[in-house]
């Protein structure tokens, strides 16, 4: 049997634990302040501690700092309802064992105990006294986001390359800054990549740097991103886009720690911290042969998977207020409040542009609202479901006269079992070559346009010109 600090203002929350706890043959401490559970560590010294955040007469996190000062070896859970990085990282700074988001999961508590029982006791904590201080603006309170800040929490004191994955528009830039804000490298630069906007002709050099005379037009010596980074974060956005000899130039870079700039083969020293970024699944990209996977092995010594915003139960109208005020600071209007059927329709939208479509959503009402608040007349958002159903029925409509004439007559198109394989090809690469046309010849472009990977554009041109 183990003593078990509880330390809650609610009265719930401690009944749920009293009674979790002598289930599982351990005897509850349950106190209602930071100031109590302080002192109950003084007189009983309880083997784990589970402690809120916020509570009157004495919060958690000062709490935390005294209880790491009278007993260190005592594992400490931190528990809030309000979390945020911010919160995370003090937690973790002070010597939380590990950090839980409200509502709390019966069997999640129970298991977290268990790992904090069987924990081996340190005698001493230590405290990065060079983290930054800069506030980020990822915001969320659902238990996925409270998860996400744990793991950059725990990220922000080792130089680890970090690869971020996610869906477009879920702030996997944000996730990437504020590892770099909270992180020992603060205050060196952090300089960020878009590897699916930058030509081909032009990738190696903007990464690299070049000499003069290195190529047509290089007239005088140029710095490079990996250089500009100097000591801090690169941050390699859209990473799977990158061309695939430049991929065997960036895996010796992270193996040897060095790069020379184009024209140059004098060795400079590459020392900052890799974060890199896809909206693609890079096993996937493997599997495919479209990106290398010793790269990969290397780029995913941590991972970040951000959650899409349809996973964030609760956070939409949390990120409501907050891009309904940064809209007036940007548009210079005083909205002050959403109508509630404005909200409800928010909630229910899936927002596959995730929380990018939702801070343009509430941009284009602000910049159309012609009173104190949002109204569902200022709303401009597109109908799922009839919208895919228009779409995919155009499609349908435009292909089926020429899949039947396809199947009448085989021998037209390679032939009994081989039209599938062949209509997908052919239709593929037509495609490819009327995007390519749009766009002017824009691999990028075209690639953005039809929703492919780069990679995947030039390789079936390379197929078809075999």
């Amino acid at each position: 049997m183990s003593r078990i600090l509880v330390a809650d203002d609610e009265r719930g929350i401690c009944d749920a634990f009293a009674a979790l706890l002598t289930a599982e043959g351990h005897e509850p401490l349950v106190v209602s302040n930071g100031k109590l559970a302080v002192q109950v560590v003084r007189e009983k010294k309880p083997a784990v501690a589970f402690i809120d955040v916020q509570m009157p007469g004495g919060d958690g996190l000062t709490a935390l700092e005294e209880i790491k000062k009278i007993a260190p070896e005592i594992p400490v859970i931190v528990m809030t309802a309000f979390g945020t990085l911010e919160t995370a990282r003090q937690a973790i700074d002070l010597g939380a064992f590990d950090y839980l988001g409200k509502p709390l999961e019966l069997e999640q508590v129970r298991e977290l105990l268990q790992r904090a029982l069987h924990k081996p006791r340190k005698t001493t904590v230590a405290t990065d006294s060079t983290i930054g201080d800069g506030q980020s603006s990822l915001l969320g309170q659902s238990p996925v986001m409270q998860t996400l800040f744990k793991k950059m929490a725990l990220l922000g004191n080792n130089d680890l390359a970090i690869l971020i994955t996610g869906e477009s528009g879920v702030g996997k830039e944000l996730v990437a800054k504020a590892v770099h804000e909270y992180g020992r490298h603060a205050d060196e630069p952090f300089i960020a990549v878009n590897c699916a906007a930058i030509p081909d002709t032009l990738i190696e050099a903007e990464l690299f740097g070049s000499e003069a005379g290195a190529f047509t037009d290089a007239k005088n010596k140029r710095i490079g991103r990996f250089e500009a980074a100097g000591t801090g974060t690169l941050f390699l956005d859209e990473v799977a886009e990158l061309p695939y000899h430049l991929q065997s130039k960036l895996l010796r870079v992270l193996q040897e720690h060095s790069f020379e700039r184009l024209g140059s083969v004098k060795p400079i020293e590459f020392t900052a911290r890799i974060v890199a970024a896809s909206n693609r699944n890079l096993e996937d990209e493997v599997s495919a042969g479209n990106f290398r996977e010793d790269l990969y092995h290397r780029l995913n010594l941590a991972s970040l998977p951000v959650p899409a915003l349809r996973e964030r139960e609760h956070d939409t109208e949390l990120l409501m207020a907050h891009f309904l005020h940064q809209a007036n600071l940007e548009i210079g209007k005083s909205v002050v409040g959403i109508e509630p059927d404005v909200v409800a329709r928010l909630n229910k939208y899936s927002w596959p542009g995730n929380v990018r479509e939702l801070e343009h959503c509430i941009k284009r009402a602000v910049l159309a609202a012609r009173g104190t608040t949002v109204t569902m007349h200022d709303l401009d958002l597109p109908e799922e479901r009839g919208q895919a159903t228009s779409i995919n029925s155009g499609l349908r409509q435009s292909l089926q006269s020429q899949a039947a004439e396809i199947v009448a007559e085989p021998e037209k198109f390679g032939g009994s079992g081989h039209i599938y394989q062949h209509f997908m090809d052919a239709a593929g690469l037509e495609i490819i070559q009327a995007a390519l046309k749009l766009t002017n010849g824009n691999q990028v472009a075209a690639a953005k346009l039809l929703g492919i990977n780069r990679s995947t554009l030039r390789k079936k041109l390379s197929d078809a010109q075999q």
